[in-house]
């Protein structure tokens, strides 16, 4: 079917913005409107899945519900090239509900993050909290990888990730129950509600509760060694318990405990109002609240007294004759107790018309978070000592006013102003007992940063001829910052910078060609570009005797990225999609040795990741689906003054190669889904010297199957039974990744 950039185009826009149906837009114009599915991220307005300028790929309300999901994470297990771990998947380990990502090989602070538009990442460190969407809430995730910074700005070097969330567009009222088992054990319950009433007033607002006992998957290893010479190197007490393995860098050491287990428990809740002005135009506000509180179990230790068979869990020991030295600090370091993390989104919005030709969307958001989490001194123990807290509040403001036009019959203008915001204000103090948050005594150090980004963006949509189209746009980025960083212990003293900016213009041209009926092709080119975060530009951190400092005059890391690709559609319910891509990063932010205790953040990288994506979708049978993707990532680092001997290798966090394939079957009141997910190894440091698997802290090649079998009752009352990692494979992730485990589902819908 053809499209057309008449009223017909902006009906369908409509239709998209405000739940119309395309039909109703068709027999209002006229014209023909291309059917299908429709998305937004990838140019702005609606658009047909299959005229999309980029590889999208959507996960649906529907999708999501197919899925054993306690995190947003959970959701997108089948996206081409999305490489997930840690904070992002509900059944990982709680620690904090960041994590490691890539997209396409590009990490997560170069993958921009929105919720509902709005970047949700961090304002200090650019990473995520995946813990922030509420699943009941979501009501579709558009995945759009490439080069975006013209239409978005900074960060969207590796692509988009859209959550886009529910509208009361019709009626909802669903109550969820589960229970889970061994590395699931926890409980999880949700309400959500939405409606529309016929005077144009609309709710949806909801709460949900996650609750996880947790599981042991960060452990205690200890390296054999000896004190400064002259002083002899002699074993002390014999012990026994103690593993022998090597570290992820393959150095023989011993594993001699855990810090058992890290139970959390998360809250969400959200609340929107909508109200339709006309038949047209409609304003919305909201707010959103997720909250998560952490703590841990103590830990274990694995070593006994030779002699007396007692515990030990420090001295100086006997390991196999080798002198190994062991304190409470060891079992401490990396407890991070208690943690809390919260985050709160506030928003207002306009979607509507101006005249008969104009589509304006305005809009404004919020977010302010906290985090803080407490560590012990080195001289502390489980129970009591000194230790530090580390504050964190920050928070980022967002707006954007979108204006969208025809220009005669062959243009489709986007155009519009947008600012954002990014504060943080960390304060470190000192606390009588670590233990206790509230036994702060003193501020030892902090920092402020400041960053306001101010952009002008515009899109040229072109219908060249019936079958092509092309997409010409740039943005225009004004970033601001400015901040301090102070120390109020050894060495003292205030660090004031002034404010200082820099300019970035993004351009972009893509092109979208339909030679047949059954065929897609498209090509583009851009160019993208990342601003520091404040993290990088003003902090000053410690940690075992290492300073790390930022560099308030670092600049923007910059990328240029072409693609090409398509998609076939063989039969209706047959498509293969095929791209390959190429993405040159240059003025990458590495640290710089200056001493054996001194490091600085610079832009010391040059690096480029190209690869190929693949995928499929069938209909085996009336009640059976597949989907299938593949994807083979070649990253390298191509220069790198402040690390030589990482030239040549490949980028961190970022597989080789990703393959995944699911099967969704219907039948009746039955249903099931089996889904596997291959990820190769991953290296953790710049030279690729972490080459070991199957010990803690290593990054393993690793397959997991997963499966959930439903059953409806009635039209209201579901249950269902799910199983993670159904083949028990033991696998880690930096942190060793969940066993089997079981969960069970009770779903009401009124």
């Amino acid at each position: 079917m053809k499209t057309r950039l008449n009223k017909g185009r902006l009906l369908l826009a409509l239709g998209c913005i405000f739940g119309l149906t395309n039909a109703a837009g068709a027999a209002e114009s006229g014209e023909e409107v291309e059917l299908g599915e429709v998305v937004v991220t990838a140019t702005r307005t609606s658009a047909t899945l299959s005229a999309a300028p980029a590889a999208v790929t959507v996960v649906n309300a529907q999708d999501i519900e197919t899925k054993n999901a306690s995190r947003l994470g959970d959701v997108l297990d089948q996206v081409p090239s999305l490489y997930l771990r840690g904070g992002a998947l509900g059944q990982s380990q709680g620690t904090i509900g960041t994590s490691g990502m890539s997209l396409r090989g590009i990490d997560q602070t170069r993958t921009l993050i929105l919720l509902d538009g709005q970047p949700i990442q961090d304002a200090g460190s650019g990473k995520v909290n995946w813990r922030v969407p509420f699943i009941e809430d979501i009501a579709r995730v558009e995945v759009v990888p490439g080069a975006f910074s013209a239409l978005y700005g900074s960060n969207a070097i590796g692509g988009v990730i859209n959550i886009i969330t529910k509208q009361p567009d019709k009626r909802e009222f669903t109550a969820k129950i589960k229970k889970g088992w061994s590395a699931a054990s926890g409980e999880d319950a949700s309400i959500y509600f939405r409606d529309k009433m016929e005077n144009g007033l609309g709710f949806a607002g909801g709460l949900g509760y996650q609750n996880r006992d947790s599981y042991v998957n960060d452990f205690v290893v200890k390296a054999p060694s000896c004190p400064p010479a002259p002083a002899p190197c002699t074993p002390g007490t014999p012990v026994t318990g103690a593993q022998a393995i090597t570290t992820r860098e393959g150095v023989p050491t011993y594993l001699v405990g855990d810090l058992g287990t890290a139970p959390w428990n998360s809250t969400n809740a959200t609340a929107k109002l909508f109200y339709d002005l006309n038949a047209r135009d409609k304003i919305y506000a909201g707010v959103n609240h997720q909250e998560t509180r952490q703590g841990y179990i103590q830990f274990n230790t694995y070593l006994s007294n030779t002699a007396t068979g007692a515990p030990v869990s420090s001295g100086t020991l006997s390991i196999n004759g080798q002198r190994v030295a062991l304190t409470n600090y060891d079992f401490t370091l990396f407890s991070f107790l208690p943690l809390h993390e919260s985050a709160t989104r506030y928003f207002v919005g306009y979607d509507g018309t101006i005249g008969n030709d104009y589509l304006l969307k305005a809009d404004l958001g919020k977010i302010e978070r906290t985090y803080n989490f407490t560590l012990a001194s080195p001289a502390a123990t489980w129970n009591s000592g000194a230790g530090t807290l580390s504050d964190t509040p920050n928070d980022g403001l967002d707006g954007t006013v979108q204006l969208s036009f025809p220009l005669g019959n062959n243009h489709l203008m986007v155009t519009g102003l947008a600012l954002h915001q990014d504060s943080v204000n960390q304060q470190i103090y000192t606390l009588f007992n670590w233990r206790d948050p509230g036994s702060k005594t003193a501020v030892n150090s902090g920092y402020n940063g400041h960053s306001t980004t101010t952009s002008i963006f515009a899109q040229d949509e072109i219908s060249a001829t019936d079958a092509l189209k092309v997409y010409l746009g740039g943005r225009w980025d004004d970033w601001e910052t400015r901040g301090n960083n102070f120390s109020n212990i050894v060495p003292a003293g205030t660090m004031l910078y002034p404010t200082r900016s820099v300019s970035a213009f993004s351009p972009k041209v893509s092109a979208v060609y339909k030679p047949t009926a059954i065929t897609v092709l498209r090509a583009s080119f851009g160019k993208s570009f990342r601003a520091p975060t404040n993290q990088d530009l003003y902090v000053t951190t410690t940690s075992r005797g290492r300073t790390t400092a930022g560099d308030p005059n670092l600049q923007p890391e910059r990328g240029t990225t072409w693609e090409v690709g398509g998609e076939f559609h063989f039969t209706e319910n047959t498509k293969v999609t095929a791209t390959y891509y190429d993405t040159r990063l240059s003025s990458l932010i590495y640290l710089m040795q200056v001493s054996t205790t001194n490091s600085l953040r610079i832009n010391a990288g040059k690096a480029k990741v190209n690869g190929i994506e693949l995928g499929a979708t069938a209909k085996l049978a009336r009640w059976l689906e597949l989907d299938a993707n593949y994807a083979y990532i070649d990253s390298k680092m191509l220069e790198n003054t402040t690390d030589p001997l990482s030239v040549g290798k490949r980028l961190t966090d970022s597989p080789r190669n990703i393959a995944g394939i699911g099967l969704t079957a219907q039948q009746g009141a039955w249903s099931g889904t089996l889904n596997a997910r291959y990820v190769s190894h991953i290296f953790w440091n710049a030279q690729n010297t972490d080459i070991v698997e199957g010990v803690p802290g290593s990054y393993d090649a690793h397959t997991m199957v997963n499966a959930k079998l439903g059953y409806a009752f009635s039209k209201m009352v579901k249950g269902s039974v799910a199983v993670n990692n159904l083949l028990d494979k033991k696998a880690y992730s930096y942190f060793l990744l969940p066993g089997r485990n079981v969960t069970a589902e009770a779903d009401f819908s009124f």
